[in-house]
């Protein structure tokens, strides 16, 4: 993979991204054995604060920020993919421990996957949270299924200790029998007696994801049914072109490359570079920025770095785009992506702000803000979705290699 940037100061975030996890109190304990939060909230001037509260009742508060101490599966997955991959680069064993660690956690100690009650999706996962609510999402399912079978591959040793590759097929069997169900413009989406997903599948943010964990599955051996519902759902992606969101193209991007990659499928490819090209034409060509326009969870603007839903998921799709084709302009496209999230990787000093990607950063005053809601903006600072899957990219820039690729 060709690699343009500088080494140095991709190795030196990576470095502050993995102090900034064991450090900033968003893992406690530091080394993984009770996994990792969903996210840290600024406080101060946050006008989202009560409605998080009240949404996300178990939390701890300290002087300066408040840790939202809810798991979530897919954080957990992502955060052990992140430190497996920062073991290889800093020849560090120690974080190979804390991926262990997490993951004897999620399987061993969280009480979050369904291995036994058919009246509820066999082998998905829930958040572990106080709400006692078994709801079951596309997204997070997602990634949880592919990521386990990604660390299977990284490791024989974690795939038979935790039965990774297995129970993720598990999973995507269940998932594939709700996709079928609750896909846009089916009948039988509400059928009776039948477990209901969340997460609107009219939406790439929750369909391309389920897409991408399909093509996971067809690389482990599963059978056509998988290939026959990305081409459906790529079908549908392509008349419903025009009514996305820069948000929503990046989720396209991330699917359908996987796809691509892991099945070989050329409509899949077409499909990646559709969604590529458009958010390649509303990049700021100076700053890097790809403009928030997913509305419903973040505020909006062209001066916008939106690091929960738009910038961190444009940059692994272009990430994993580039490595595929090698086309110089998606490769030029993550390039500056890249490069606008390190110039604003915090410096801080604080332990629970140094090293990390706020939820939003405002180019037109040059410092994190925009505003918030109850699950996005400024003052949110997640584990997951924002600060690890930089941190795989950055790992995985280093090593040469990329999700599509390895």
């Amino acid at each position: 993979m060709k690699q343009a940037m500088d080494p140095f100061l991709i190795k030196s975030s990576l470095r502050k991204s993995v102090t900034w996890f064991q450090q900033s109190g968003i893992m406690n304990p530091p080394d993984g054995t009770w996994g990792v939060a969903e996210r840290l909230v600024l406080p101060d001037d946050n006008e989202a604060l009560e409605q998080i509260y009240n949404s996300f009742p178990a939390f701890s508060s300290y002087d300066t920020h408040t840790v939202i101490e809810h798991r979530r599966p897919d954080c957990n997955f992502e955060t052990a993919l992140m430190f497996w991959l920062a073991a290889q680069v800093f020849e560090n064993p120690s974080y190979h421990t804390v991926t262990g660690n997490i993951l004897h956690y999620l399987y061993r100690r969280s009480g979050m996957r369904n291995t036994r009650y058919p009246e509820f999706p066999l082998g998905a996962w829930r958040w572990a949270n106080e709400k006692w609510i078994p709801v079951v999402w596309f997204d997070d399912n997602a990634w949880n299924a592919t990521l386990a079978l990604l660390l299977s591959r990284e490791s024989s040793k974690l795939d038979v200790r935790f039965d990774l590759a297995t129970s993720a097929m598990t999973l995507a069997d269940c998932m594939l029998a709700a996709f079928i169900r609750q896909f846009p413009g089916r009948d039988d989406a509400a059928s009776a007696g039948e477990y209901t997903w969340h997460g609107r599948l009219d939406s790439p943010h929750w369909g391309s994801l389920a897409c991408m964990a399909f093509a996971a599955a067809l690389r482990n051996g599963a059978d056509t049914r998988f290939a026959e519902a990305i081409t459906a759902y790529e079908t549908f992606l392509n008349r419903s072109f025009d009514k996305f969101t820069t948000s929503e193209h990046a989720y396209v991007v991330i699917g359908a490359s996987l796809c691509a990659a892991w099945t070989g499928s050329d409509d899949s490819l077409t499909t990646a570079r559709r969604s590529a090209d458009l958010l390649v034409a509303r990049q700021d060509s100076v700053t890097g920025n790809i403009p928030s326009e997913w509305g419903s969870e973040a505020p909006v603007g062209r001066h916008l770095v939106d690091t929960i839903y738009t910038q961190n998921w444009a940059l692994l799709g272009l990430h994993n785009l580039s490595a595929i084709t090698g086309e110089q302009r998606y490769r030029n496209a993550f390039e500056k992506a890249f490069a606008l999230l390190l110039r604003i990787q915090d410096p801080a000093p604080e332990k629970h702000l140094n090293g990390c990607w706020r939820g939003m950063y405002d180019l037109a005053r040059n410092r994190w803000g925009g505003g918030n809601r109850y699950e996005g903006g400024a003052a949110s600072i997640y584990s997951g979705w924002t600060n690890a899957p930089i941190a795989i990219v950055a790992a995985m820039e280093l090593q040469g290699r990329s999700l599509a690729t390895e």
